[in-house]
């Protein structure tokens, strides 16, 4: 998926990154990774093994705000994630903000083998379900690392003490970068939306142990392998807060079942349902924004997000 956020190497370029990474001196074969929808990410395969480069934004290209420190930020998750966890999952082998070879900051993974689940075509109900099992033991492994605040890794200004303040400062960023871009929402006013999240400040705050969440499990970034989870990829996107705020609890549809019986969690309050709901309306939010800031070369990408989001604000009104 191409996008302006993503910075292109040359092959020359990546070389010089690698010899530095690696003492490994012979040929190597470079390639660029298509997935992924705001890094570059290449495949170097030496012959002897395979490792992944994925390359910071240029800074003259204007990300959202929670996004300025994503690539030192997933360096640090890999790191801390790897070391807490059994969770398979890319380790970290080099990273580099010097900006000597490359004016971003990047950094070398291992490589997981498998095809992304949301490509992954022929699997029975049973080999599906048992994919998202793995994915709510390991959500459940993340969120069992604790936080001292509520906020974003990297981003000193987003530390707060309570769930609400930290909730409402997403929403709030999220809508100053879309008023940025010269957007803004048609279905609910900024000061609205506002004011309805602000009614749940108290829902929010039975929320008041902070722990490390991973917001972007999706299926494109659920490894699958001869019918099996083979791992999972990406972790810029980890913040920390209220466990209910792990992608698989506000993705679309109904709450996966299996994913639920690895989580270890099959019941919710009515704070905890109120929570979850606010989180669909912030994701769905997040997706709004961030077509705008990517500008992706298939402009209908995300075309259906505005009723989705919009749905969820009705749902939450009703609450």
């Amino acid at each position: 998926m191409n996008a302006v956020t993503k910075y292109r190497l040359g092959d020359s370029e990546i070389e010089k990154m690698y010899r530095r990474a690696f003492s490994d001196s012979g040929e190597i074969k470079i390639s660029a990774l298509s997935g992924g929808f705001c890094s570059s990410v290449y495949l170097i395969d030496s012959g002897k093994n395979k490792v992944v480069l994925k390359v910071g934004t240029k800074s003259n290209v204007k990300v959202m705000w929670h996004e300025t420190a994503y690539i030192a930020t997933e360096a640090q998750m890999l790191k801390l994630i790897g070391g807490k966890t059994d969770i398979a999952m890319p380790e970290l082998l080099f990273y580099d903000d010097s900006t000597e070879i490359c004016d971003v900051p990047y950094f070398f993974m291992s490589f997981i083998d498998g095809k992304p689940l949301n490509n992954t075509e022929g699997l029975t109900a049973e080999q599906y379900g048992n994919i998202k099992y793995e994915v709510g033991r390991l959500t459940r492994q993340i969120t069992d690392i604790p936080a001292q605040r509520f906020g974003i890794p990297g981003i000193a200004e987003s530390f707060c003490d309570r769930n609400s303040d930290f909730v409402m400062l997403l929403f709030e960023k999220l809508l100053a970068d879309l008023e940025e871009k010269g957007g803004k929402l048609k279905s609910i006013s900024h000061n609205e939306l506002m004011k309805l999240i602000g009614k749940f400040c108290t829902q929010l705050d039975t929320a008041d142990k902070p722990c490390l969440i991973h917001t972007d499990t999706w299926n494109g970034n659920v490894m699958v392998k001869n019918e099996e989870f083979s791992g999972i990829i990406d972790f810029a996107a980890i913040l920390y807060g209220d466990p209910l705020m792990s992608h698989d609890f506000h993705d679309f549809g109904e709450i996966n079942a299996d994913f639920l019986k690895g989580y270890g969690k099959t019941d919710f309050s009515n704070d905890e349902l109120i929570r979850i709901q606010i989180y669909k309306v912030w994701q769905r939010l997040g997706m709004t924004v961030e077509k705008v800031y990517r500008e992706y070369e298939d402009k209908n990408l995300y075309s259906w997000v505005d009723g989705e989001f919009e749905k969820e604000v009705e749902i939450l009104k009703k609450m």
